[in-house]
């Protein structure tokens, strides 16, 4: 699924939807909130997030959160959207 096309056009809709706020357009940590959070948010163009080999550490995050950070669970969204959103941020870097 991470190389599919689909799905990635599918995680960027979503990303920018619910995750540009924090993490910017272009995943690199540089959204419009990301002021006052600390630690601020992560650069998602950078390992191990853009890693397709940590891609269940990163739907794990956006399942559940990152303890001691601002990023937060996520259980609105379903297993398939979420696996969509990783597939789009393995492709930030591509």
């Amino acid at each position: 699924m991470l190389a599919s096309r689909q799905a990635q056009e599918a995680g960027g809709a979503i990303f920018v939807a619910d995750c540009a706020i924090c993490h910017g357009a272009d995943g690199e940590g540089n959204g419009p909130r990301r002021e006052g959070l600390i630690p601020r948010p992560a650069n998602l163009r950078l390992p191990p997030w853009s890693e397709p080999a940590n891609a269940g550490g990163t739907f794990l995050a956006i399942r559940n959160g990152v303890h001691g950070t601002a990023m937060p669970a996520w259980p609105s969204l379903a297993d398939e959207q979420i696996w969509q959103v990783v597939a789009y941020i393995t492709s930030l870097t591509r």
